[in-house]
């Protein structure tokens, strides 16, 4: 029985590597351009910031961003955010001051796994005004090899299935993998020589 039910699971996993492929597949550029439209009635919002907003090329750049709850109740996330690419949780998009994409090397896509078997410690409890995130730095000569100011956005995707969890937690008000893309706000920097 105990085979039968890794067995299970990992087929489960394997239908969930291929959904996500085909997923990050059907997303177009159109939806990186709509970045910055705000999802209305959603407790969460993403927000980014840098530790400068100046760099020269021979820089680190910090970015930061954090899952905050804008709601008056309490709200649950993934614990997991994986920087990579929107199939990993974390997607960071990267424009110069004319709106053209930055390609990134840095910024491949991953795939978010699904929670370990057993695992009642997928979800964190934001209250209202809490926040939640995590950082990522990236040098300057490798992702912005010229001058100029750029805007950096964030993605933010949930892709924590309610029937990937615990029992005790699927009633709870998560955000799911139903809840579509969110995306912060600009933050804009300048690199110099």
């Amino acid at each position: 029985m105990l085979g039968f039910m890794k067995y299970s699971r990992r087929c489960m996993a394997t239908v969930f590597a291929i959904l996500l492929l085909q997923i990050g597949s059907e997303m177009s550029s159109s939806q990186i351009s709509r970045a910055g439209t705000s999802i209305e009635n959603q407790p969460i919002s993403v927000v980014i910031w840098t530790d400068r907003g100046k760099y020269t090329q021979r820089d680190t750049v910090r970015v930061n961003v954090s899952l905050l709850n804008t709601s008056d109740s309490s709200v649950y996330v993934d614990r997991r955010m994986f920087w990579g690419g929107v199939g990993g949780g974390l997607q960071l998009v990267i424009n110069d001051d004319k709106g053209k994409p930055v390609p990134s090397r840095v910024f491949a896509d991953a795939l978010m796994p699904p929670p370990k078997e057993g695992d009642t410690s997928i979800l964190v409890r934001l209250e209202e005004g809490f926040f939640y995130g995590r950082w990522f730095e990236f040098e300057v000569n490798e992702e912005l090899p010229k001058p100029g100011r750029y805007s950096i956005r964030a993605i933010y995707k949930s892709w924590l299935r309610k029937e990937y969890v615990e029992p005790n937690l699927r009633a709870l008000p998560a955000i799911w993998a139903d809840t579509p893309l969110m995306y912060s706000a600009p933050v804009w920097i300048e690199v110099t020589r």
